[in-house]
Formats: C-alpha cells, sequence, structure tokens
C-alpha cells in the first residue's frame, strides 16, 4: 500500500516537472499581446535553468521517497510521513514558481517593471512636459484617432472601441465610454466625412453612427482578405487618408525575411473609399505600423526589419514614392549603389520597432517644430522627432532627435485638435497629452 503512495506520489512530482517546464517554455517564447515573451534570457541560460530544475526536482523526489521510507522503518507513524509528504508537494510548486518569476523579473528591462502611469518618470526636450489624458478602463490601448468633434477613438488589444472626451477643455479626459467591440487585431483608425475607417485582422471597414446616440453601430467593408498573421503579429496595419482622397495603409510580410509570395504583403497599399481600386503603392517594406502624409502631400512610414537577421538591420523611416521598392529581403539600411531600392531617410536602432507615425499640424510648439515627423519606438519607450528636409535634388532627408523617453510601449501617436501631441502606451493602459510652455523652455 506505501509503494502505491509512493508512487503517486513519484508521478504528482513528475507531473509537477512537466508543468514546470511547459509554464517556461510558453513564457520563453508566445509573445503576450503584441509585445515580448515575458521571460526574455538568452536560451542557454533557460536550458540551464530548466535543467536545474529538472535536478532539483530530482533531488527532492529522491530525498521524499528514501526519507518517508525511513520514516516508515522507524515509526514515526503514517500521520507524519504523510505530513512531510503534502508539504514536499507544496513546497516544490512553490520553488518552481518563485524560479519562474525570478527569470521573468532578470528578463524585464528596467523600464518595464513599472506599470503605472502616474508613478512612471518621462523625460522631455526642455519646455515640455507630459501629463496623462485617460487612464484605465480599457485594455492596452492600440491605436487612437481625433473625431472632428475633439473626441479620441480609441482602439485596444482585446479588439474594443472607446472614445474619451476632454468635455471640459482642462487636458484630461473625464469619462471613458466603450463603443463597440469584436474586433481582431484592432491597429488602425481613421475619420473621413462621418465614417471610422477601421483596420483590423484581415481586412478594413467603414463605421458610422445611425441613429445619432454618438455610438458607431453601422459598417460596411472596404477591403478583405488581406494577408494576417501569417507571421505574427504582421497584419494590415495603421490607416491615413491621402491629399488624394485614397486611403493609404501598410501590410506585413508573411515571412521573416524571405522573398514574399502575397502580392499584397510586405507592401504599402492604397485603396479609395468606396473600396475599389486597391493597388500595391510601393514594395519592400517588412512591416511598415502606420503611414503617414506631410504638410507637402509626400508619404513617410517607418518599418521593421526581420528579426532572423543575422547581422542585425536596423529599422527605418522612409519617403514612400508609388512603385518604389524599399529592399525587404533584399537590403536593409542603405543599399548598395545600382541595387534597384530606395534607402531610408532615417535609420533606427535594430529591432527598436517604429510604431506609430504623424506630422506636427498644431500651433501650440514652437515654429521649428511644424511638419516635423513624429515616430514612437515601442523597444525603447523612446517618441523620436524627425526632422525632415529636402536635398537640392529633390530627395528627402531625414535627422531623428530625441523627444521624449520613459514611455513602456508607445504605439501610436497624433496631433490632437488642440495643438499637443497624444501617445497611446501600451502596457501602463494609459493616453498622455505632450504640452508646450516656453517660460520652462530655458
Amino acid at each position: 500500500m506505501r509503494r502505491r503512495g509512493r508512487r503517486a506520489i513519484g508521478l504528482v512530482l513528475i507531473l509537477e516537472s512537466l508543468l514546470a517546464i511547459t509554464a517556461q517554455i510558453v513564457l520563453s517564447t508566445l509573445p503576450f499581446g503584441i509585445g515580448e515573451p515575458m521571460i526574455r534570457v538568452p536560451f542557454w541560460s533557460t536550458l540551464a535553468q530548466m535543467s536545474g530544475t529538472l535536478a532539483s526536482l530530482a533531488a527532492v523526489s529522491t530525498s521524499v521517497y528514501f526519507l518517508s521510507r525511513k520514516l516508515d522503518a522507524q515509526g514515526w507513524g503514517s500521520g507524519t510521513s504523510r505530513g512531510f509528504t503534502i508539504f514536499s508537494l507544496v513546497a516544490v510548486p512553490m520553488v518552481m514558481a518563485a524560479g519562474l518569476y525570478c527569470l521573468v523579473r532578470v528578463g524585464t528591462p528596467e523600464r518595464e517593471r513599472e506599470r503605472d502611469p502616474s508613478r512612471r518618470t518621462l523625460t522631455l526636450q526642455q519646455g515640455f512636459s507630459a501629463t496623462i489624458y485617460v487612464q484605465g478602463g480599457m485594455d492596452n490601448p492600440t491605436v487612437i484617432t481625433f473625431d472632428s468633434g475633439r473626441r479620441l477613438y480609441i482602439g485596444d488589444i482585446s479588439g474594443s472601441l472607446w472614445v474619451a472626451e476632454d468635455a471640459e477643455r482642462n487636458g484630461t479626459a473625464e469619462a471613458l465610454r466603450h463603443v463597440a467591440d469584436g474586433f481582431d487585431l484592432l491597429v488602425g483608425l481613421v475619420w473621413r466625412e462621418n465614417e471610422l475607417y477601421v483596420a483590423s485582422s484581415g481586412k478594413i471597414e467603414a463605421w458610422r453612427d445611425s441613429d445619432g446616440d454618438q455610438v458607431v453601430d453601422l459598417a460596411r467593408t472596404v477591403v478583405k482578405d488581406l494577408p494576417s498573421l501569417i507571421l505574427r503579429p504582421h497584419s494590415n496595419n495603421g490607416l491615413t487618408f491621402g491629399p488624394d482622397g485614397r486611403l493609404y495603409f501598410g501590410v506585413g510580410s508573411t515571412t521573416d525575411g524571405q522573398v514574399e509570395q502575397n502580392e499584397f504583403a510586405a507592401a504599402i497599399l492604397s485603396v479609395k473609399p468606396d473600396g475599389s481600386d486597391l493597388r500595391v503603392y510601393a514594395r519592400g517594406l517588412g512591416n511598415s505600423f502606420d503611414v503617414a502624409f506631410n504638410a507637402e502631400g509626400e508619404l513617410f512610414a517607418g518599418d521593421n526589419s526581420p528579426s532572423s537577421e543575422g547581422d542585425d538591420p536596423p529599422d527605418e523611416f522612409n519617403h514612400i514614392v508609388e512603385d518604389g521598392h524599399y529592399g525587404f529581403p533584399y537590403f536593409y539600411g542603405d543599399p548598395p549603389d545600382n541595387g534597384g531600392t530606395r534607402g531610408a531617410i532615417v535609420s533606427f536602432p535594430p529591432h527598436s520597432v517604429p510604431t506609430g507615425a504623424t506630422f506636427y499640424t498644431g500651433d501650440q510648439y514652437p515654429p521649428e517644430y511644424l511638419d516635423s515627423g513624429f515616430v514612437a519606438l515601442w523597444s525603447t519607450g523612446d517618441i523620436m522627432r524627425v526632422e525632415v528636409g529636402k536635398a537640392a535634388s529633390g530627395a528627402y532627408l531625414g535627422r531623428a532627435v530625441p523627444f521624449a523617453s520613459g514611455f513602456l510601449y508607445p504605439i501610436d501617436v497624433v496631433t490632437g485638435p488642440d495643438g499637443n501631441l497624444y501617445v497611446a502606451d501600451f502596457g501602463t493602459t494609459a493616453i498622455y497629452r505632450i504640452t508646450y510652455d516656453p517660460n520652462k523652455a530655458y
């Protein structure tokens, strides 16, 4: 009978070890949301930790087995032996959980450990300051846009759509209302003629408020069957309307650095608002998460280079021209002469992951900021200002300078109707408002 009990204990310990290994594999490989795995340590360190876990479990199992036999032989009684066994079975998963927690903690950069936006420290260029416009209530935000009534529409990672309004005009939204849900990977929003264009996985819809209750409730399909999540998290991405009235958006690649087989992937597309005349505008872009036009009507976009390249190619900010090719999957950064592809006007550090992009159109910042590009870098927590100019040849040049840092995962940045920049920060569930005070600039 006791032998069967020890066998059962052994099976439980084996099950606990398998669960621990499974948890470690999941936490080390699967991204949470559209972010990184929770355990971000080198593979060999993870393998060593797993080996240590197995060795510890084997040692504990052996000790439990022999010690329970010794206790039985010395007549300590079944109650004492049972109590020791229960303690061991409880202690083992607690120790394993503590080990996994330590791995998560060690693998998490310092700037990512504090997720309360009110306790984070943001650093901005002199004269600028950031306040929390709205936080909480929603899941982590993925995209933001304003309507003509100065209301901020927010998409979140759960597929819900929210609206926040600063009715008192004091720089803080008084309320957050839920207006729609059921979207899959909602990453693009833009208003046009009382319709909200919404980009979710594989499609774009145009929603409108049919009964005047300020809740979008009627949708029509603009585009469908776009390549999405074949390579996670690549999909169709952020939206913008061009001066020609067409809708522009990027679509990520379906491979991590291989020749693309899908005609609409690794490209920037454009389509008429009614969904007709879908066409490829430019190619060779691994994953342009957002697109934006400057005051001259020229299109720009960030781009994320493949993660599997051994030489760690830089991420990019590109001037997008019709029928241009931007290198993917052949060249990254500065292409070779006569390579047939266009180079970036700005290169960002490898894996910095440019996400949201906008050009400043307000009147609250110093004049030199007008028509500057602003790009959110997901992995570094920065908002970069891109000073864009033209060479004598007419080609665009760019220079990136830090504008704001200390965000967790900045994913979108837009110019608000009040002339200030708004930043959606994934991970803190917060939207920040960045203002300028000339009296603090010196």
